[in-house]
């Protein structure tokens, strides 16, 4: 691919992080103490439903809104107290962003290499070839020199990718990667981003409302409900439930069914054994 080893991924650490909006006069917490370890070179899917807060914590990940309260690590550099000057240059070298919109992504008087070579001006040190980076995220050579508007929804959203790591981010933040795209087209850009962490050793947080786009992902699975940390799993056939501040526990919407709001649960330790028991009492009316 290119004739320089891979970056180092840069490692993600997120203590009791609170993220605060004012909406017509009044604060309305987005994130309520959210804590998130993502190691250098894993790749993190945060799942949830709209409002939820994962679009915010992205936010804040990438720099561009700092946090209200808590403690937010990009490798070292903790956003909390860091410099503007210091989060620009951090932003600038390390971290990219790809949003949702295509349509912010990329400029449409463009063909899908000038797009892509954009981002990666020779200059750059670290910077990846745009056939390179096109060929890594599966763009058909075929399109290479067509005009954005030209080619496919999917192959716009590869372009986009192939945009965001061209510069060789340590870490690569992606809001809905793929936002309108289903079924085989939404398998090519999750199987683009695992080459990506695969062969640059990029870290990947990315946010999706979509189960099967977590699970395509291959790798951990955080779930977020009502601006705080639920689930934190490899699988949704195993799940692992993280309690939070209070000792607060929030089930991802794959337990609803079971568990609907109301649900009352006994919790008792086995005498025998030790071991946690959890059973229904009954649904509150």
């Amino acid at each position: 691919m290119t004739d320089f080893e891979p970056r180092q991924g840069l490692a993600v650490q997120v203590d009791r992080l609170v993220q605060i909006y004012t909406v017509d006069g009044q604060d309305v917490a987005a994130l309520s103490g959210v804590s998130l370890s993502v190691p250098a070179g894993s790749v993190v899917a945060l799942v949830g439903p709209s409002g939820a807060g994962k679009s915010t914590l992205l936010s804040v990940l990438s720099g561009l809104v700092p946090p209200s309260a808590g403690r937010v690590f990009l490798g070292d550099l903790d956003l909390a107290r860091a410099s503007t000057e210091q989060v620009d240059a951090l932003r600038g070298d390390k971290v990219a962003v790809m949003v949702q919109d295509i349509d912010r992504n990329l400029l449409p008087y463009l063909t899908v290499r000038e797009n892509v070579a954009l981002t990666a001006p020779p200059r750059l040190r670290t910077a990846i070839r745009p056939a390179d980076a096109l060929e890594m995220v599966g763009v058909p050579e075929e399109d290479w020199n067509s005009p954005i508007d030209a080619v496919s929804p999917t192959v716009r959203q590869l372009t986009a990718l192939a945009s965001s790591v061209a510069p060789d981010p340590q870490l690569l933040l992606a809001d809905e990667p793929t936002s309108s795209l289903t079924g085989d087209e939404a398998r090519r850009i999750t199987e683009a981003l695992r080459t990506v962490n695969h062969e640059r050793g990029t870290t990947i947080v990315a946010v999706t409302h979509d189960v099967d786009v977590a699970v395509g992902l291959g790798g951990r699975i955080v779930t977020i409900r009502d601006g705080r940390v639920g689930n934190d799993s490899t699988s949704f056939e195993t799940t692992e439930i993280v309690v939070g501040e209070g000792g607060t526990v929030v089930l991802g919407a794959e337990f609803d069914e079971d568990f609907p709001p109301g649900t009352r649960l006994r919790i008792e330790r086995d005498p025998a054994n030790g071991a946690i028991i959890l059973t229904r009492v009954e649904e509150l009316r």
